[in-house]
């Protein structure tokens, strides 16, 4: 049997334990829980809602430090793109605008960020995790925030009322004529997203 020094070991142990625990730094511990789209239910009472474009980006969830996927990996941004976030969670899309879908996949997912490819990105926001109030009193928070904020690329998104089914479905049409992607309902409290 070889004897190897006790601090040779201990070296060793210490080594594959920074290994391990660096191989899953790019990980949360859990993905994030977020609220996510439910089929519209034709007893809805439109007129009751919020309403807004489902953007064409990708799902990402900013905890004050950080931005992850819904699956909970790491986004790989520059600093400089999340700099003067909030240091509140936000909740979120990447997006490069409408169609802009499998463009912006192949930026946000490399692990090296491109700073050139990334000043072309903004992160919408339709969502205030864990934040009190109903939906209508969390869309001013996230106005004041990204006003406050004066980050360009950090951005609210528009959240308006419709009177009713017909208006809904007009709204809905002339969106999708434009490649958007369909809209999302949300409650006066956390509401269902459509």
């Amino acid at each position: 049997m070889i004897r190897r020094p006790w601090y040779l070991v201990l070296v060793g142990c210490l080594l594959a334990v920074g290994l391990a625990k660096a191989s899953h730094a790019d990980e949360r511990p859990s993905a994030p829980a977020l609220l996510l789209a439910n089929v519209f239910q034709n007893q809805t009472d439109v007129s009751r809602h919020w309403v807004s474009e489902k953007l064409d980006g990708a799902r990402a969830f900013w905890d004050g430090k950080s931005l992850w996927f819904r699956s909970g990996q790491a986004i790989h941004a520059p600093a400089w793109f999340t700099a003067g976030f909030p240091a509140r969670p936000l909740d979120g899309e990447l997006w490069l605008g409408r169609g802009g879908f499998d463009r912006l996949s192949g930026i946000v997912r490399k692990r090296q960020a491109v700073d050139e490819e990334w000043r072309q990105v903004r992160y919408m926001v339709f969502e205030l995790p864990e934040a009190p109030g109903t939906f209508s009193e969390r869309i001013e928070a996230m106005g004041a925030l990204v006003r406050t904020s004066a980050v360009p690329w950090l951005q609210a998104v528009e959240h308006y009322r419709v009177a009713d089914r017909a208006e809904l479905m007009r709204r809905m049409n002339e969106d999708t004529h434009q490649l958007a992607c369909f809209c999302r309902l949300r409650g006066p409290v956390r509401g269902v997203a459509v």
